[in-house]
């Protein structure tokens, strides 16, 4: 699975992304608003739910990588909501992205792309988005 914008790549999840996924996820400004991973385990585990959403759905959070350098920059994409709530069954659009790329419009760019292919490439006729307080 791949996605294409101007400047990254939303694909597939690869051993090599599970390093700077826990480093990233070890950032307690990014982690802030999210769930924590507070061990590699933890990391691994979320990576392994988002391989196998993939594998069940056709869309996770895919990992999102720099088309200039091949960098691994976070996850972005779009996941069935795993709890009950006045609007579920949904399913989100979400994201996260290591701290050295944020305020670049990333996130926007990628969502946008997910969000596209939510609507038009599997016929989605709704897209949340939730924040927690």
């Amino acid at each position: 699975m791949q996605l294409l914008t101007e400047r990254l790549i939303l694909r597939s999840w690869r051993d090599s992304d599970r390093q700077p996924f826990a480093e990233m996820s070890e950032d307690a400004d990014v982690m802030e608003h999210l769930r924590p991973l507070a061990t590699r385990d933890a990391c691994n585990a979320w990576i392994h739910f988002q391989i196998n959403h993939q594998s069940s759905h056709g869309f996770c959070l895919w990992a999102l990588e720099s088309k200039a350098s091949g960098i691994f920059m976070g996850a972005v994409g779009l996941l069935h909501v795993g709890f009950v709530a006045h609007f579920t069954p949904a399913v989100e659009v979400g994201w996260r992205l290591a701290r050295p790329f944020w305020e670049q419009g990333f996130a926007v760019e990628a969502a946008r792309a997910a969000l596209q292919f939510g609507f038009e490439g599997i016929r989605l006729t709704e897209v949340v988005a939730h924040a927690s307080v």
